[in-house]
Order: structure tokens, then C-alpha cells, then sequence
């Protein structure tokens, strides 16, 4: 204002205004960063939250894989390339059939790795994939054959007999949520044997020592 003006007798509500414009960025500012830090914190949950309707619709469709690679065991046997040639027609399409499931299977296994990833701490995911804790339950007390872990392992491609022995053995399987997966080999864990270290899943328990009986001395 100018010298010799008057005060608007609305001066309060101009002020009033004009503060009250001035805070609105600021508090969009604000609302938005607590926004996104709400949002930081529930990540986990949320991941976790889509990752076991993710894996669990990976599992049902491995399963689909594995009743139909069963069916075909059962109608055609172990089909090789040699067999197939002699079951004729069917035999040919049967074995075209599970080398087709083969490449689903290999889709399930990678877009699984790649949920628990997501979700998961990798120093452990490593060790269960190495194991194949990931493709197959009971690990631990049914070794799986060394071709079958020289494929988990990454040494051979998943191939026809591979997805015979899924189809056989009736152990494959997609863990819904890491914590189901780590479970599951925590309870195949023979508790009976000691501790050699290679167990990350072993719960280490460290002896309290007894405090040393005071003794009288002489004089």
C-alpha cells in the first residue's frame, strides 16, 4: 500500500487468501510424499500379496502339465524318439505332445524364479534351487537321480524323460510363497543329524555355559 491509502476493510480475508494459496502446494507436496512413503512400506506386502495368486495359478497349471504328461505315460509308455517311431501315429503325436509340455514347463519354472526373486532373499533361493527344494517336495528324503539334479542344476536342458519323471514320481510341485518353500525344506531336514555347517536352514543352538562355582580361598 501507498502512503495516504486506506486500509481495505477486507484486508483480513486478502491475507487470509493469499496464505491460504500460498500453503496448497505445499501441502500437496506433503500429501504426495507421505503417499509414496505409505506406499514404500506396504510393498512387501503388496508383492507378497501378488506373487501367491501369481504362483498359485503357476501351480495349477503345472498340474494341468503333469496329469496330462501322466495320461500319455500311461496310453503310449516312455516315449523316446525310437518308441514314438514305433507307436505309429499316435505314438509320433504323443511324443510331439511332451516335448510341447516340456516348453511349458520350462515357461512355469522361469516366470516362478522370477516371482520369488521378487519376493525373496537370493543367498537362500540359490541354495533351494541348487537342491531343487523348488521343482520337487521331499528332497531331502527322496534324493532326486543325478540326471534329473544334473538339469535342476543347470548342467542339462529339461527334455522328455525329465518330464517323465515329474509325471512318474508325482513330486513336482510350485511353492505359492517362498515362506511355503522354505518350510517345506526346513521340515525334510533330518533333525536326528548334527549340524555340518552346509544347512541354511538349520537353527544353530549355542550351549549357555554354567558359571564357575566360586571357591573358598586360603589363608
Amino acid at each position: 500500500m501507498r502512503d495516504g491509502e486506506q486500509i481495505p476493510p477486507d484486508i483480513g480475508e486478502r491475507a487470509s487468501a493469499a496464505y491460504t494459496a500460498a500453503l496448497a502446494p505445499h501441502s500437496e507436496r506433503l500429501a504426495l510424499r507421505l503417499a509414496i512413503a505409505t506406499l514404500r512400506r506396504r510393498m512387501p506386502y503388496l508383492k507378497a500379496q501378488g506373487a501367491t495368486g501369481v504362483l498359485a495359478a503357476l501351480a495349477a497349471r503345472l498340474d494341468d502339465v503333469v496329469s496330462e504328461a501322466r495320461a500319455i505315460v500311461e496310453r503310449s509308455g516312455r516315449l523316446d524318439g525310437d518308441a514314438a517311431i514305433e507307436g505309429g501315429e499316435q505314438g509320433i503325436a504323443d511324443y510331439k505332445r511332451l516335448q510341447e509340455l516340456v516348453g511349458v514347463v520350462n515357461d512355469i519354472r522361469r516366470t516362478q524364479r522370477s516371482v520369488y526373486q521378487e519376493t525373496g532373499d537370493m543367498g537362500v533361493l540359490s541354495s533351494l534351487y541348487r537342491d531343487g527344494h523348488d521343482e520337487f517336495r521331499g528332497v531331502r528324503g527322496a534324493p532326486l537321480p543325478a540326471d534329473v539334479l544334473d538339469v535342476v542344476q543347470g548342467r542339462k536342458r529339461r527334455g522328455v524323460p525329465f518330464l517323465i519323471f515329474m509325471a512318474e514320481t508325482g513330486r513336482a510341485w510350485v511353492a505359492t510363497s517362498v515362506d511355503e518353500l522354505t518350510d517345506e525344506a526346513r521340515a525334510a531336514e533330518d533333525l536326528g543329524v548334527p549340524d555340518d555347517g552346509a544347512n541354511p536352514f538349520w537353527h544353530r543352538e549355542t550351549p549357555i555355559q554354567q558359571p564357575s562355582q566360586p571357591t573358598r580361598s586360603r589363608v
